[in-house]
């Protein structure tokens, strides 16, 4: 093993800090001519083979360069041509109304709830540095096609004093919250005035329908303290995240000190739920008109490369226009009494309100047509619960008599491992709660399981995605807490959330759904807080932070196991100059593991067996290994890493087993392994490969090419049994090639937003510890076996081990993979050794063995090049403690950084969690500055960020180490420009074009293509009959997931989600689990209704009742003769209730958006009995 090169330490993150690197590297270099050993020359336009940037020196400033203007109006900055900057959109396309109004459609009137004329003119406020003006209305309407966004700004000639949230109205309306086909244009020849001239154009209205309200903004109350306080910053923060309550009076009590949230808003702050449509007028000269329609052709354009993107009206629907005076909205809008009506109807109706979908003033007569059409009161929440798959309720009593019609009285039942479970979204204007919804246990619902009703799980976040931490959130929330999106969270945290007329508490968070801005609340009238508190353990951890996260590991999602368990003597942990070489494992016996897989459903197979197990067991955490000669076969022993605090709780709860999982590379392995040696030519090759791989897949499964590679890529994507469809025969189904479309798009999408290559020559398995003490210092040992029918592997060579995330030099290392004979009963697991003077897990970013997985990769062209660096050594701040920690501790903390003071005095520490929580700021920083400058260091501040959760001590990001610009790769889309990057992701994101894209097909526009193997089969007319129900609860409840989770139909039985286009969140992983639960659900719903309707049947068939009933469920999914018909059906509502055609309402809201074209899913549901019946058909 090559010698390793010591990097000095560091001791303050600025700017000079990215000086302390070796002077030869280069972060992310694409390197031509560099030879094995790490010294080459000739670096690819990044850095000179002596080491001097022959770009901006940092010692300049990152980004110091001034930006230049070519002859043909490029711009570039140090050589790099850079983007587009979206401002220009904003300018280009802004168009300054007359009027503008906000409202909602009924039928065919749109009902204008607050409208009047607009200040017209230039906003001569609005100046750049030298004072010139920038050329903005007062009011107008932009279209930013860069970020895809509308951005709003009217100041209302309204008299009187106005509330924060109208003075002005600012506002940006995302393109993917703007319903489909919601936006109309009219216009009509007009003469007009201006500047005293008389002008011939057009009046234009324009109309825009939205899925859910914009995110809108107000002018921040402290401006000029934040001002004062930020004057090292050039970016001056003028405007905050608006809230419902900036909608009230002014001079009325601020967002934090106005008690519990009710799911329902009253008065002005229920405007933002209500305002469904907003409305323009403008007097356009010609030329203005024709940018406009520059802008309609845009929005074409998009449409056919996006088909979500479809958001224009297609026709001229017309409408009337309504105003409504005060005492008419509140007839039609005010609070409803629901005091008589029971929990968990009252939840659902607040529920359908809070969503838009059902106005207030309906209420009475909702519960009046309920009661008419169902006794049991279990069946009015089935019909309340299925409104939630509708856009917009329009006509109650025709939707509920048809909801009643066809519904099962009887409720799905739930999957053995999930429960019912209420969740509340609180966003910055709404909070939203939907119908129960199957989550994955813990151990306080299983606890609890009588009780559930009196748990909910509340999630923070913005009205389309995730909550956001500006640069400025953290200055401005210290300066006023009381006011924007954070004082909002304090509410909910410190006075609860009333829903269903009861009072809900926060208890605890995870630290996974910390992440997720998520926390548990309960109702303390069912679930006693002490009494949970005294069930869950002691929890005597005095640092603030982790006493937080102790009380929330009842929380975490696991499954019990069904095993009366030993629990034996503590064991020791091995520790040496500081460092726990066991941290987080211990061991268990061979019963142990079985019962534990069998919990996760693992019963046949390698991971039957499995070596480890990630487990919960009252107040202690981590990983059990199997070591069969050490322990008795049901008994386990844990470590003093593994125990949190003393529980008396003795259940066992596994959350997940080990199992084989390929590696996979990604930007931060990429980028520091070609720094460290790797030629960059290794990399490109290994993408181009993949590409090869997986482009045409859809074509491939169309003409019955399918290759060994296309089957792993299947399986590695999606555990839907695709693959047995496609061995069945079913190469031609819709289904089954939009499924291979989206595994292709998801693939590709990887590899270019997210540079995620699958390494051939690797495994990703969980790290665990060498009992046996065989391993030497250096060594591993990892035995893997993919599949059953082969045998396991040995890796015996020189290897690469490595930890997501890696940021540091140091953080891809090598070692030895070794063969031990003691160690051969552990597969798919990598097993570290416990000699010398620092663990490897602890090398490697910090890692520890208690869950975290290790990417392991011995192919020679990445291993022998590669210089090995120090590794990095963080020692945390001290932790912020209490003697004695109470709830009002876990609700405050206070802290101090580097000498900056992080004022907190009333902050809760779930939400101090939030506002500290900017690690993907840091990463991307790091990821940028590594394609800009030779050195980097922000692996120090990454640290005190992701400990956090364990100190409760802040870290800050000096604002000066920012980048001004951004390479390409990263497609930063807001104010910030971006240049094309020449080194090594630059290089591999370009390789990906064109960018890929998912488009669902349509069963018609194919002439509904029928397997003829099917259609030999009978059909019989009664039977569809009955099926026809089935079909429509199973649509309508895969509709509801389609608009909860954003997605195409095909994507929830897939499990993939694509909508987020580029794939850049995370969190879109972490929708996986949720898809196929809830479809899962679904098909185990349908199965049972469609054999319960047949139960009483007799066929006279060779055909199974099951293969009778497949037979007809594909008829009524792809046949064309009964597909029209439930089409026509669609139209005419008998499956929804609507009672009638589809209306111009509809066409400006997007209410039937996910019906354009027959839904192709249902017939799956019995997939099994469709490939015997193809079986049978060819004997």
């Amino acid at each position: 093993m090559s010698s390793s090169t010591m990097l000095p330490g560091f001791s303050k993150l600025d700017i000079s800090d990215i000086m302390h690197l070796p002077r030869d590297y280069d972060l992310g270099g694409l390197v031509s001519n560099r030879s094995g050993n790490g010294n080459g020359n000739g670096y690819h336009r990044g850095i000179r083979s002596t080491g001097t940037p022959d770009r901006a020196s940092p010692a300049r400033g990152l980004g110091a360069a001034t930006p230049t203007k070519s002859r043909n109006g490029d711009v570039y900055w140090n050589g790099y041509k850079l983007r587009k900057s979206p401002e220009e959109d904003v300018s280009r396309y802004q168009f300054w109304p007359n009027a503008m109004a906000m409202g909602s459609f009924i039928g065919k009137t749109f009902i204008q709830m607050l409208g009047a004329a607009c200040e017209y003119g230039e906003d001569l406020s609005r100046v750049d540095r030298n004072g010139i003006s920038e050329g903005y209305g007062k009011s107008y309407l932009a279209f930013d096609f860069v970020r895809e966004l509308l951005v709003i700004r009217g100041r209302l000639r309204l008299g009187g004093s106005l509330p924060p949230a109208l003075r002005p109205i600012d506002a940006e309306l995302s393109f993917d919250d703007i319903a489909s086909n919601g936006i109309h244009v009219e216009s009509v020849p007009r003469i007009f005035r201006r500047s005293g001239k008389e002008i011939r154009g057009q009046e234009v209205t324009v109309t825009v329908g939205t899925r859910r309200p914009p995110k809108l903004f107000t002018v921040f109350e402290e401006f000029e303290k934040l001002m004062g306080a930020s004057k090292s910053s050039k970016r001056m923060p003028y405007r905050r995240r608006a809230t419902a309550m900036d909608f009230a009076n002014a001079g009325g009590a601020s967002e934090r000190d106005v008690g519990p949230i009710n799911v329902i808003p009253e008065g002005p702050c229920a405007y933002p739920t209500f305002w469904n449509t907003w409305r323009w007028v403008f007097d356009l000269t010609d030329a203005e008109h024709g940018k406009l329609r520059a802008c309609i052709h845009r929005f074409q354009t998009l449409a056919e490369t996006e088909p979500n993107m479809d958001l224009l009206v297609r026709g001229q629907p017309r409408w009337e226009i309504r105003k409504l005076d005060v005492d008419s909205y509140g007839k039609m809008y005010g609070l409803p009494d629901l005091s008589a009506v029971r929990f968990s109807t009252r939840t659902l109706i607040e529920g359908l309100i809070a969503h838009g979908k059902l106005r207030p003033g309906d209420v009475t007569l909702l519960l009046l047509t309920l009661r008419d059409n169902a006794v049991v009161q279990a069946f009015q929440d089935r019909i309340l619960e299925s409104l939630y798959s509708e856009e917009r309720i329009r006509n109650v009593s025709a939707i509920v008599r048809g909801k009643a019609r066809f519904l099962r009285h009887v409720p799905p039942k739930c999957l053995d491992h999930l429960v019912m479970i209420r969740t509340v979204l609180v966003t910055p204007m709404r909070i939203l709660i939907g119908p129960p919804q199957q989550e994955p246990s813990n151990s306080v619902t299983r606890r609890y399981s009588d009780k559930l009703d009196g748990i909910i799980r509340v999630q923070f976040a913005d009205e389309e995605d995730a909550l956001f931490v500006a640069d400025y959130t953290k200055q401005a929330d210290s300066l006023r807490p009381d006011v924007g999106p954070m004082a909002r969270v304090r509410r909910a945290l410190q006075h609860g959330i009333v829903i269903g007329g009861q009072r809900f508490l926060p208890v605890a968070s995870s630290a996974s759904q910390q992440k997720e801005r998520a926390i548990w609340f309960i109702n303390p009238k069912m679930i006693d807080g002490l009494e949970l508190r005294k069930w869950m353990g002691s929890v005597e951890e005095k640092i603030v932070a982790k006493h937080a996260a102790r009380m929330g590991l009842p929380f975490s999602t696991s499954r019990i196991v069904h095993l009366d368990v030993q629990i034996g003597p503590v064991m020791a942990d091995v520790e040496r100059n500081g460092f726990t070489f066991t941290d987080g494992v211990g061991i268990a016996g061979t019963a142990v593991m079985t019962e534990a897989a069998r919990a996760l459903g693992a019963t046949y197979g390698i991971n039957s067996s499995p070596s480890a197990i990630q487990f919960r067991l009252g107040g202690a955490k981590g990983v059990l290994a199997c070591w069969p000669n050490m322990v008795g076969e049901h008994e386990i022993r844990l470590r003093k890493s593994n125990i949190k605090f003393e529980s008396s709780l003795t259940d066992l709860n596994v959350v997940r087993l080990a199992k084989h999982q390929t590696a996979f590379l990604n930007r931060q392995f990429i980028m520091i392994m070609c720094a460290n040696g790797v030629p960059g030519q290794v990399v490109l090759d290994l993408f181009k490969n993949a590409i090869t791989h997986i482009k045409g897949l859809r074509d491939r499964v169309r003409r019955k090419e399918v290759t060994k590679e296309d089957y792993n890529l299947i399986g590695q994507c999606s555990d839907f049994p695709l693959s047995a469809f496609i061995k069945a025969g079913f190469h031609d189904n819709p289904m089954v090639l939009d499924i291979c479309s989206i595994i292709e798009t998801r693939a590709l999408q990887d590899l270019k937003w997210r540079a995620r290559v699958q390494m051939p020559g690797g495994v990703f398995l969980i790290g665990i510890s060498d009992e046996s003490g065989t391993l030497k210092e250096g060594e591993v040992f990892c035995q893997f076996q993919e599949r059953d029918d082969e045998p396991p592997k040995v890796v015996t060579a020189e290897v690469i081990v490595c930890r997501a995330p890696a940021l540091h030099p140091g953080d891809v290392r090598r070692a030895w993979a070794v063969d031990r004979p003691e160690l051969r009963h552990l597969k798919n697991v990598i097993v570290f050794s416990t000699h010398g003077k620092r663990d490897l897990p602890n090398m490697l970013g910090g890692g520890d063995l208690d869950g975290d997985d290790y990417t392991l990769i011995w192919d020679p062209r990445f291993v022998k090049s590669l210089t090995m660096y120090g590794a990095m050594n963080y020692t945390a701040p001290p932790p912020i403690t209490k003697a004695h920690v109470t709830q009002a501790d876990l609700n405050e903390a206070s802290g101090c950084v580097d000498g900056i003071t992080i004022e907190l005095t009333i902050a809760q520490n779930f939400v101090q969690y939030i506002l500290n929580d900017v690690l993907g700021q840091v990463d991307n920083t790091h990821l940028a500055l590594s394609d800009i400058v030779v050195r980097s260091s922000q692996y120090r501040v990454r640290s005190p960020f992701v400990d956090f959760a364990k100190t409760g001590q802040a870290a800050v990001l000096d604002p000066k180490i920012k980048p001004k610009f951004w390479p390409d790769f990263m497609d930063r889309d807001d104010q910030r420009k971006t240049y094309e990057s020449t080194k090594i992701l630059g290089t591999l994101f370009r390789l990906v074009q064109p960018d890929p894209h998912f488009r669902p097909s349509d069963i018609k526009d194919v002439d509904y293509p029928v397997d003829e193997r099917l259609s030999e089969f009978p059909i019989y007319e009664s039977l569809l009959k009955r099926l026809e129900p089935i079909k429509a609860q199973f649509e309508h409840a895969m509709q509801y997931d389609m608009r909860r989770y954003k997605v195409y139909e095909c994507e929830i039985p897939s499990g993939i989600a694509l909508r987020n286009k580029r794939r850049k969140r995370a969190r879109d992983q972490n929708l996986n689990e949720p898809l196929r639960d809830s479809y899962n659900s679904h098909v185990a719903a349908a199965r049972g209704a469609a054999f319960e309707a047949v139960q009483h049947i007799s066929f006279r068939s060779r055909l199974t009742p099951a293969q009778v009933v497949a037979r007809h469920c594909y008829a009524l999914t792809y046949e064309k003769e009964h597909v029209e018909r439930w089409e026509e059906q669609q139209r005419h509502g008998e499956w929804d209730g609507g009672g009638g055609d589809k209306t111009e309402e509809d066409e400006v809201n997007g209410t039937n958006e996910l019906r354009r074209a027959p839904m192709v899913s249902f017939a799956w549901c019995f997939w099994q009995e469709l490939v015997q019946l193809a079986n049978m058909a060819l004997l």
